[in-house]
């Protein structure tokens, strides 16, 4: 699950993209930040441009098991579902029945190879169980309804969204880049009739700074089952701006000061998150592990010289307990889990 460069992030690690060679968009900032002549008076702040094509290079180069050309103009989250799922594919021929299993009712199962259908007394209805599977959640806010979108590629109503969009919008931050249309069909604009309005989408960091309550949500809405869950949650650091009296006043004091009404906006949701989270670990079986540390100096959320200083703060981070802390749930917990599922496949 990520939100804005998160869930671009979290798309790469999950298509198991070269992690390194997407580094070179924050070490290249400058390039993929080209700025607008009327930024951001006028217009957003940034031409999206550079940054758009390298999400469509990135989405071109993936080898996609079909026999069909895919590419980033019509990759749907469909076509996403069936690469993190290999084994279980959803071709043209199970298209129809499995938008009834992957519905609003769909509840997941840890049982290897359960296709059995489980009775909904209390509702009345019928849940369709499903063998546990890859699941990939990007945040963004649909403007034009005025609501949340989780993007779930386990979510039929969501398999005709491209990709490339979704991929756009969660990136599309106010102020900095526009918000970006999301015409309803998957294949784009090109094939919309001249009647139909796009819906705009903008930066689900509006409400999803920190995506962890997306991830919590989907392990307790479609993965019911009494079985033990573990979340890693790596944040990019966290600044406490210094409040004083003449702050609390006008433009001067919020929007001049080093962005610090965006920060603090930010940071509220961050810290209610947090809050939320944790209390339901302690109430569930859910392990959570969380990394966000502090960092010595503020950092704009479009700052160039981002990698730069971010290594001169790694040179105390990765000596800290906490970093050592992390390394271990990873190693104990995720990277075991991994291990333990590739074996029950092989056995089954």
């Amino acid at each position: 699950v990520g939100t804005s460069t998160g869930g671009l992030i979290a798309f790469c690690l999950a298509i198991n993209y070269n992690i390194l060679d997407m580094q070179e968009i924050y070490s290249n900032a400058s390039h993929y930040f080209k700025k607008n002549f009327f930024g951001p008076v006028i217009y957003s702040k940034y031409d999206p441009i550079r940054i758009h094509t390298k999400i469509e290079e990135i989405i071109d180069s993936i080898h996609f098991p079909v026999e069909k050309k895919i590419t980033h103009e019509n990759a749907t989250l469909l076509d996403i579902r069936n690469l993190l799922n290999p084994d279980n594919i959803i071709d043209d021929a199970r298209i129809e029945a499995a938008r009834m299993k992957y519905g609003d009712l769909l509840e997941f199962t840890d049982v290897i190879n359960n296709k059995k259908e489980g009775a909904d007394t209390t509702q009345g209805g019928t849940f369709q169980l499903a063998t546990r599977e890859k699941v990939l959640l990007i945040t963004a806010y649909n403007t034009t309804r005025n609501c949340v979108c989780v993007f779930n590629t386990s979510y039929a109503k969501h398999w005709g969204y491209r990709i490339v969009d979704v991929l756009k919008s969660t990136m599309a931050a106010p102020t900095y880049f526009p918000p970006h249309p999301i015409y309803p069909t998957s294949k784009g604009k090109e094939e919309s009739s001249s009647k139909t309005t796009p819906e705009l989408f903008i930066d689900g960091g509006v409400f999803a700074n920190d995506p962890e309550l997306a991830a919590l949500w989907a392990v307790r809405i479609q993965w019911k089952k009494p079985v033990n869950y573990h979340l890693l949650s790596i944040g990019t650091g966290c600044y406490t701006s210094t409040l004083s009296s003449s702050t609390w006043g006008g433009y001067m004091g919020w929007v001049f000061n080093g962005g610090i009404l965006v920060n603090t906006l930010m940071d509220a949701t961050r810290s209610f998150t947090e809050i939320i989270g944790s209390n339901l670990a302690n109430l569930s079986n859910l392990r959570r592990m969380k990394l966000n540390y502090k960092i010595t100096q503020p950092i704009a959320l479009d700052d160039t010289k981002f990698a730069e200083k971010f290594d001169k703060e790694w040179e105390y981070l990765k000596n800290e307990q906490d970093f050592k802390a992390l390394i271990y749930f990873y190693d104990n917990y995720i990277k075991k889990d991994h291990a333990d599922d590739e074996n029950d496949k092989k056995n089954n």
